[in-house]
């Protein structure tokens, strides 16, 4: 196997002789070429609305935009880049800091779900064209969401026979139960920077960095 600092897998195994292709091994093999440009950011599904859709320069948390519709929001927001084919080769979309999960595609073709760092996915090289449009699909966490609901006072704790006490005790409310009223909105979306890193094959076994 090939773990990247931060990386883990789930194996399985099988009494029988494992079929498939073999895994491909991978190593670095130049700079890191940055996309930059301008991204389109889309709000597509989650609560309590939809933040209008904007054109962004620079990549960071979609926390930080104005107004107070994207500071209050959990769900699903897609980012869009256009850029030109990198020289030949075979090449990973690293995508930096994102918070919290990813769903990647490149000209229509989903490449993968990404759920921890490194935020990091290889790029079939059949799939680049001299034009190309990448989709990144990020969902935060319901943090930001709960925190404008205990704000508002409305009353999402319906649990049964159950209730929510503060473990912390800057956490508790007049009744004693959590709130997350006195929190900070939490970072959210694509933070990057995100960026093409140029790859090679190798076999395993053999000495390499």
């Amino acid at each position: 196997m090939q773990l990247t600092p931060g990386e883990s897998c789930a194996l399985k195994t099988i009494d029988a002789p494992a079929e498939g292709e073999a895994f491909a091994y991978f190593k670095t093999a130049g700079e890191a070429q940055p996309l930059n440009g301008k991204w389109s950011l889309r709000f597509v599904a989650g609560g309590p609305e939809l933040p209008a859709a904007v054109g962004i320069d620079r990549l960071g948390s979609w926390t930080d935009l104005d107004g107070e519709a994207v500071k209050r929001f959990s769900g699903t927001a897609i980012y869009t880049i256009s850029f030109a084919r990198p020289e030949q080769g075979d090449w990973a979309l690293d995508l930096g800091r994102v918070a919290e999960s990813a769903r990647v595609k490149l000209n229509g073709n989903e490449l993968g779900a990404l759920i921890n760092a490194p935020y990091r996915i290889r790029i079939p090289k059949e799939l680049l064209k001299e034009q190309n449009s990448l989709e990144v699909a990020v969902s935060n966490l319901m943090t930001n969401r709960i925190i404008d609901m205990d704000r508002r006072g409305v009353n999402w704790k319906k649990f049964y026979n159950t209730n929510m006490p503060a473990r912390r005790r800057e956490n508790a409310g007049p009744d004693g139960l959590f709130t997350a009223a006195r929190w900070t909105p939490r970072e959210s979306g694509l933070i990057g920077p995100v960026a093409l890193i140029p790859v090679e094959s190798f076999s395993p076994g053999q000495n390499h960095p």
